[in-house]
């Protein structure tokens, strides 16, 4: 489940929103520049009361290839009551540089959507060279 929105921390952006009463959705990235061929890894939060909460795929630019998923799902007592949240993470590897965003991500509950503002990563030439390819002759030109 992932939604996002954007309050600028030193450790990189990170955002809440409430959606339901009793439910709140948060994202943060972990760096908001990078050079091209380097992760960056994007936290998707849901906490809360998740019956009937529905999220969209995440949708990522065509440069970025999402080199991990996992999900983990934390139960929590916090003053006598039962707290659940349920965080995806994505490894991403942006390949070209540029100015990208990342959502906004959307998530559903009942009759209502909520979204959230888009975080907005910059991608620099990486300072390596490309890697390199064998020509159809099986040849590698530098």
């Amino acid at each position: 489940m992932e939604v996002l929105a954007v309050i600028w921390l030193a450790a990189g952006a990170a955002s809440a929103a409430p959606v339901e009463e009793g439910l709140s959705v948060s994202a943060k990235v972990d760096k908001t520049a990078v050079d091209a061929g380097a992760p960056i890894t994007l936290t998707l939060t849901i906490t809360g009361d998740l019956s009937g909460a529905t999220v969209p795929a995440p949708v990522f630019p065509d440069s970025f290839e999402v080199a991990a998923r996992t999900q983990a799902t934390n139960v929590s007592l916090r003053a006598g009551a039962m707290e659940r949240s349920t965080s995806l993470v994505y490894v991403l590897i942006p390949s070209r540089p540029g100015t990208f965003q990342l959502g906004p991500f959307t998530v559903e509950q009942k009759d209502r959507k909520m979204a959230t503002q888009p975080i907005e990563i910059t991608v620099k030439r990486s300072p390596l060279p490309p890697t390199l390819k064998p020509d159809q002759s099986g040849r590698y030109t530098i």
